[in-house]
């Protein structure tokens, strides 16, 4: 059995996605972590892209190469990069949370993100591992070093 990794970052967007954008983001995303055995939550929030993506060590790998590479986001800053002994999104191929989308109900696997919670990302994004891990299905108790 392959060990599990995650990695957790910031970036910031080239453009001003839409709502649109962002579900066909959603989208591609699922799309890509379902073939690849990979979860994760994606936020965006004021022009900031936050990511947790996990799975193995390959598969994450791959994916991540790719990441790299997306023109939609750039300045990425990897927060966290690191084994992790359990999936803490391993019912969600990718989850989403978001201040304010408008149409979050249709949305599956959306999240409603407190603007307070958001706020700190964006003032210690040290503490991004930590905050993304409360959006998990273990809701958030375990605690990561930052990279």
């Amino acid at each position: 059995m392959s060990s599990l990794s995650a990695v957790i970052y910031r970036s910031r967007a080239t453009t001003a996605p839409t709502d649109l954008d962002l579900f066909y983001l959603l989208a591609q995303a699922r799309k890509r972590n379902n073939a690849a055995e990979l979860s994760g939550l994606i936020l965006y929030d004021r022009g900031v892209y936050f990511q947790w993506l996990e799975g193995t060590n390959v598969a994450l790998g791959q994916v991540w190469n790719s990441i790299r590479r997306d023109t939609r986001h750039t300045d990425i800053m990897v927060l966290a990069d690191q084994t992790i002994p359990v999936r803490l999104f391993a019912s969600w191929h990718m989850r989403f949370a978001h201040r304010d989308l408008q149409h979050d109900s249709i949305v599956d696997g959306f999240s409603v993100a407190d603007p307070t919670l958001l706020d700190d990302l964006h003032l210690n994004p040290e503490k991004t591992p930590n905050i993304l891990a409360r959006f998990s299905t273990l809701g958030g108790n375990n605690t990561f070093a930052t990279a």
